[in-house]
Formats: C-alpha cells, sequence, structure tokens
C-alpha cells in the first residue's frame, strides 16, 4: 500500500504540472476549452491528494466498534470528490457558452504538445507500476490520465480548425464544442465514481474465482463437506463471507454446528485475506 501511495503522489505532482501549464496556456491565450481542461486537470491533482489520505486512514487497524476496519473510508472520500466533479463540471458547462470567438496563436500549440507529452509520459509510468501491483487506486488513475489526455487532444484538435474560422464560419464554434464535450466527460466520469461508491458503501458483492476456490479449499481441508454457496461481500479491504453447505444428513445437530464453528474460526485465522465475518448456512438433507 506505501508503493501505490507513493506512485499516487509522483501522479499527483505529474497533473499538477500538467494542470498548470494548460491553466496559464489558456489564460494567455484566452483559449476557454484549455482552461476548461486544465479544471479537469487540476481535478485529478485532487483526487490523487485525496486518494492518498482516503488510503492512510482506511490503513487503520479495525476496532471493537468497528470490526470492518475503516476501509470504506476510501469510499467516502471518493464520493465526496465525485459530488464536487460534478458541481465543477456543471459551472464549466454553462461557462462554455460565454467564450468569445478568438483564433488563437499557433504557438498555443508547443504548450499543448508539451502537456501531452508529460501526461503521455505519466500514463507509461502508471501503467508499469500498475503492472507490478495490481492496484485498483493505479486502475481509476490510468483511466482518469487516459480520459485526461483525450481532452488534451480535443483542444488540440479544436486550436487547429479555430485557425480556418476566417474562410469556414462554423468553425468559429469549436472552443464552444470543445469546452461542452470537456465538462461533459467530467460530468460523466464523476458520476461512475458516485454510482461506484454508493454501491460500495452499501457493500458489494464481489467475483472472485481464485479467492471463492481458496475459500472452498480451506473448507475441505476439514473433512468431508459439500460447499454450495461462497458469498463475497466486501467492505473496504475486508470482506463478509457467506456460506452454503452440506453435510451428511444422519449427522448430528452438535456435531453439525461444531463444523460451523471451526470453519468460521478457521476462515477468520487465515491470512491471505482479510475476514471479519463468516456466515455459515448449513444443509442437512445430504444421504
Amino acid at each position: 500500500m506505501k508503493e501505490e501511495r507513493k506512485t499516487i503522489f509522483i501522479g499527483s505532482i505529474f497533473n499538477f504540472l500538467v494542470a498548470s501549464i494548460k491553466f496559464c496556456g489558456g489564460i494567455a491565450f484566452q483559449i476557454n476549452s484549455l482552461i476548461v481542461d486544465s479544471i479537469y486537470t487540476f481535478c485529478d491533482f485532487t483526487t490523487d491528494i485525496i486518494s492518498i489520505v482516503g488510503s492512510k486512514l482506511a490503513g487503520k487497524r479495525p476496532t471493537k466498534y468497528h470490526p470492518f476496519g475503516f476501509g470504506r473510508v476510501e469510499y467516502l472520500t471518493n464520493l465526496f470528490i465525485g459530488i464536487l466533479m460534478v458541481m465543477v463540471s456543471t459551472t464549466l458547462f454553462m461557462h462554455s457558452f460565454k467564450s468569445e470567438y478568438e483564433i488563437p496563436n499557433i504557438s498555443i500549440l508547443g504548450v499543448l504538445a508539451v502537456a501531452m507529452t508529460i501526461k503521455i509520459f505519466m500514463l507509461h509510468f502508471l501503467k508499469m507500476r500498475n503492472k507490478k501491483h495490481k492496484s485498483p487506486q493505479l486502475a481509476d488513475g490510468i483511466e482518469e490520465s487516459t480520459i485526461d489526455l483525450i481532452s488534451t487532444i480535443l483542444v488540440t484538435i479544436s486550436v487547429i480548425l479555430l485557425q480556418f474560422s476566417n474562410e469556414i464560419y462554423p468553425l468559429r464554434y469549436c472552443d464552444i464544442i470543445a469546452s461542452c464535450i470537456i465538462s461533459i466527460m467530467i460530468l460523466r466520469t464523476s458520476w461512475q465514481l458516485i454510482k461506484n461508491n454508493i454501491l460500495n458503501l452499501l457493500g458489494t458483492v464481489e467475483v472472485n474465482a481464485e479467492i471463492t476456490q481458496y475459500v472452498k479449499d480451506e473448507i475441505q481441508s476439514l473433512g468431508k463437506i459439500d460447499v454450495y454457496k461462497v458469498e463475497l461481500i466486501k467492505y473496504g479491504r475486508y470482506y463478509k463471507i457467506h456460506l452454503v453447505i452440506g453435510l451428511d444428513g444422519n449427522i448430528t445437530l452438535k456435531k453439525a454446528k461444531k463444523i460451523q464453528q471451526k470453519i468460521i474460526m478457521k476462515l477468520k485465522k487465515q491470512t491471505r485475506i482479510k475476514i471479519k465475518v463468516v456466515n455459515v448456512d448449513l444443509d442437512l438433507r445430504k444421504d
């Protein structure tokens, strides 16, 4: 987790640098879509910082009154980010229509080229780190950076098309259209963030064949037990597991309860995955 936070921190430095370049370029050359694009990158920077803080808080040990730990703090911080981004994207969308027509100096393409080069390098860096650590946070960072790069490419196309706007009248609206599209992209990303984290806060059923098989193997190592159902419910970094197992119908209820307790204790003591609650339903209909 420390390595992930370190990678996200390095990514946040890149995001701040790119956002500053784009914002200064947008102000200097009066390109509204580039200003909107820079705010999108600043949102990425803010997301990185809040993710680092959330990740740090989420790493606190479980307590007696919080047996699932504090893993869901990450979902709360991401939910806050999503709401913030909705407000930002809505404001930017409305502001897009207020931009005045002006043909930007072609030299702004140099600024855009620098911003895209840094972003491409950052994407490569995140992909290499994610290949090593396989982190959901890094995967989200890659997706955000990809969308950010696309939005910068969109601004670049808009700047090029505006150079011909004196001859082709409709091209005068390129900056407005690009600003609106980028605002909608931010809105879409933020809505997805809000939806996913609300579902995660409620407790998400996770489909993971590897973990499911591991749980089955752990149970079956205790004896001849049929595992009918393994349901993984994720709460932050911890799991609640619901099991349905089949036992011999001739077994006494007392013995069945002992097996049930053995399963619960065994799964809670294992160290491969973090499990805080285990519910085991017995099926004694087996012959």
